[in-house]
């Protein structure tokens, strides 16, 4: 047995592998290209999801897009159900694929970027199910869904194709991130120029991106299983760049879906046009008042999302794919229904 000042070589060894151990907890994991899928519920053609396909190409992530023929916002977990995907009836939102196109498909000027004429989860998963198995023979690192034209705070998170994109890729296992914008209008990619706000909304995204990748767990993944992030950005500000600050999903939202007799009667849809004396779904907000007898939740807790990116600040909320409930609350449950299964 060699000695090197009392110390043996084995020793030596194991103390340096201790070191070394060590080292690799303290620093960050080596970024690598991502394989993502790109998804929305505003349709494959919008500015949003374009400016941040290509800075994440420009990154160097290999990425695909996989988006809805038309603007599917407020679908939320919709799907057709074993209804076949026929060809498309109609120009798509932005007229860049024409009617009796496949109905599912890719676009006639990139090879990466594809559409299906169906909700936002049947786009999201025909990204997952068809082109990420053809591409990379499984699953890719990370979903993203959006930019969202427009936000989605609290309560309306439920009626969000973009929300329910991310729920859908976290239970399959992937790491997902729900991305939308408060200040954006709906135009279409090829309007995109240099400094236009689109770009800036992709770079906020580009960051969080980043720095998952940089701080990736010991697994290699970017979130921890079953876990995803909820992301809303505030209206931008030329000079002014909003801090991330962590927040709550809530209740508390700039819209809540109520149902009404009479759409002539609701503020909103008069001044979409939409004021018919039909009945139908519309919105209130703080400004409107519910119809009579209705009741909206008052949520004024400063870490609800609605609440920090009225601030100003970019919130970001940890959620997870199943809602399971908190244990208290199901203790409560149990001890009320205890004599109902303990029945004989």
């Amino acid at each position: 047995m060699i000695h090197m000042s009392g110390v043996t070589v084995p020793a030596i060894r194991r103390i340096l592998g201790l070191v070394a151990m060590s080292l690799m907890v303290m620093l960050p994991q080596q970024s690598w290209a991502l394989n993502i899928v790109l998804s929305n519920d505003d349709g494959f053609e919008t500015a949003n999801i374009h400016a941040l396909y290509q800075r994440l190409k420009a990154a160097g992530h290999d990425v695909v897009l996989s988006g809805p023929t038309q603007n599917n916002s407020g679908k939320g977990g919709a799907m057709n159900f074993l209804a076949p995907v026929t060809p498309l009836t109609k120009d798509t939102r932005f007229a860049t694929v024409k009617a009796g196109a496949a109905g599912a498909g890719v676009s006639p000027s990139d090879a990466d970027v594809f559409y299906v004429d169906g909700t936002p989860v049947m786009a999201m998963l025909y990204g997952l199910d068809v082109v990420a198995a053809k591409r990379w023979g499984g699953q890719p690192d990370l979903v993203i869904s959006g930019p969202n034209e427009g936000a989605n705070l609290g309560a309306i998170n439920n009626s969000s194709g973009t929300f329910n994109n991310a729920l859908y890729a976290i239970n399959r296992g992937v790491p997902a991130i729900a991305v939308s914008y408060s200040g954006t209008t709906g135009r279409s990619y090829t309007a995109l120029t240099d400094g236009a706000v689109e770009y800036r909304v992709a770079d906020i995204v580009m960051q969080l991106v980043n720095r998952l990748d940089a701080q990736k767990g010991s697994d290699g993944r970017l979130l921890p299983l079953g876990v995803g992030l909820n992301v809303n950005i505030p209206v931008l500000v030329d000079g002014v760049t909003p801090a991330f600050k962590f927040s709550r999903l809530g209740v508390a939202t700039d819209y809540q879906p109520v149902f009404y007799e009479s759409l002539s009667n609701s503020p909103v849809a008069v001044g979409y046009g939409a004021g018919v004396p039909f009945p139908g779904i519309s919105f209130v907000n703080n400004s409107i008042t519910p119809p009579a007898g209705v009741v909206v939740p008052n949520d004024t807790a400063a870490s609800s999302e609605r609440n920090v990116v009225v601030t100003g600040a970019i919130a970001v909320s940890v959620v997870e794919g199943v809602p399971q409930a908190r244990r208290s609350n199901e203790d409560t449950i149990k001890i009320r229904l205890n004599t109902l299964f303990n029945q004989p």
